[in-house]
């Protein structure tokens, strides 16, 4: 299904853009759900076009100026309104029009996917961008158009709109992650957008795991559980394998929303990350920090003289990995390998994080 743009053409010339809008949206929405009975009334000084069809009851549009609140957040409202079960993702009830910008509550609400909500995805980080935006303007008009590919009340796309005096600003957002909302589009490329920090990492580490078994052709001896089952050993370190007669320990280091991420240093390496103190002192990577976490594995006690470590960084925008040595107090790194292309690997990762639990 298509994702409607109600600014795709320009407004009719001398309209009043508030009243515009309403039939633009009123005109596409229509053209997807031709049995709708919509219907428009103000709620907290903002103007909404909403579906009375019995059954549907939700909005087509939310318009208005964004403002100062008046009443405190009414908490225990917002905590009754219903979440779908249609998600495995995690959900928020969000606003339509920003309770920082004047939105009430009622039609203003909808399922929101929390990662967008919050700020917690590369996705999510735009979104709120664009919502303090919307607040901060002088005398601009916003909107929210959300886009429904089912019957139901939660929103696949919602586009955000932003009309000052002088120009106008529009995004279309993902809100939904399942088959349905694809909508063509690459599944790994959706995930990432809406991934928080913390699953991108996991992902890393499975796209790790992957290249080495398949790439390199290394037995994989434990593996942190980046949220997965595992039915191997499970410690701090990210991963230890065998590779050839060497044992290995690997530290994954994975980037996405950073300003590096896309993009190679003077040498023509991925960027070598911060490796960081932890509290016993030591650096990640090190020997100390290697030593201290596989007691469980091989005996760290007697003739032992330390293991070889590298850390293998991932850049999911050039869709690459590079592995590098380490020195034996965790500081210098130094290339070992290309730049090598990991989004096979990926592929493969996301689709066993998937059938593993259902979202990244």
């Amino acid at each position: 299904m298509p994702r409607p743009d109600i600014l795709a053409l320009p407004l009719p010339e001398g309209s009043e853009p508030q009243a515009s809008l309403i039939d633009l949206a009123a005109d596409a929405y229509r053209s997807q759900w031709p049995d709708a009975e919509l219907t428009v009334f103000t709620d907290n000084d903002v103007e909404f076009l909403f579906d009375a069809n019995p059954g549907v009851d939700r909005t087509v549009l939310a318009v208005g100026s964004p403002r100062t609140p008046v009443e405190p957040r009414d908490v225990s409202y917002q905590r009754g309104y219903p979440l779908t079960d249609r998600s495995v993702r995690r959900l928020d009830r969000g606003h339509f029009v920003p309770y920082t910008g004047g939105g009430g509550f009622g039609p203003n609400l909808f399922a929101q996917d929390t990662a967008l909500n919050r700020g917690w995805s590369k996705e999510g980080r735009e979104y709120r961008a664009f919502e303090r935006r919307a607040v901060s303007a002088a005398d601009a008009l916003m909107f929210a158009f959300p886009t429904y590919i089912d019957t139901s009340s939660f929103p696949a796309f919602i586009q955000l709109g932003l009309m000052p005096r002088t120009r106008r600003e529009t995004r279309t957002f993902r809100n939904r992650y399942d088959e349905e909302a694809l909508c063509g589009q690459d599944r790994l490329t959706v995930e990432l957008w809406g991934a928080t920090d913390h699953q991108v990492g996991g992902l890393g580490e499975e796209t790790v795991s992957v290249f080495l078994r398949k790439e390199l052709g290394a037995q994989i001896i434990t593996m942190s559980d980046a949220g997965m089952e595992r039915t191997d050993g499970r410690q701090d370190l990210d991963i230890v394998a065998w590779l050839g007669d060497t044992l290995i320990a690997y530290e994954v280091k994975t980037t996405f929303t950073s300003r590096r991420a896309g993009t190679l240093n003077h040498a023509g390496n991925l960027h070598r990350p911060r490796l960081r103190r932890t509290k016993i002192g030591s650096r990640q990577a090190s020997q100390p920090y290697a030593a201290d976490r596989l007691g469980d594995i091989i005996d760290i006690t007697a003739d032992y003289a330390g293991i070889d470590v590298q850390v293998v960084v991932v850049d999911f925008e050039l869709m690459a990995l590079q592995f590098f040595n380490v020195d034996d107090a965790g500081r210098r790194l130094s290339a070992a390998s290309p730049v090598m292309p990991c989004r096979e690997a990926a592929e493969v990762a996301l689709r066993r994080i998937l059938d593993h639990r259902g979202y990244l």
